[in-house]
């Protein structure tokens, strides 16, 4: 019985770090729509919320003992993006370090 509940609960973990993950990625490519119609500082802003929401997701997946891989692209792709923006860098290339990460 126990074991069951164990069973579940990681169950329900790991359905939460896909939300979550999902939620990560949707939440970079409103901060590269954002960024696109030339409002940089809250892109940026949102971008700061996919770094909290990707940090959420490698907590998750280290609570689960599971593959932190994908986690930590996904951290490394915002602190790329970031920089990208705050270089004025075009949108473009911004889409194409999102594009690695689907």
């Amino acid at each position: 019985m126990p074991g069951e509940v164990l069973v579940k609960f990681k169950d329900m973990l790991y359905k939460e770090a896909e939300e979550t993950k999902k939620q990560a990625l949707s939440t970079i490519k409103l901060s590269i729509e954002v960024y696109k119609d030339g409002e940089k500082e809250l892109a940026l802003v949102v971008l700061k919320e996919s770094m909290r929401i990707a940090k959420s997701y490698l907590e998750l997946m280290d609570k689960l003992d599971a593959d932190k891989d994908t986690a930590i692209s996904i951290i490394t792709a915002i602190e790329e993006i970031e920089e990208l923006m705050n270089q004025n860098e075009k949108v473009s290339y911004i889409y194409d370090i999102y594009n690695e990460l689907q």
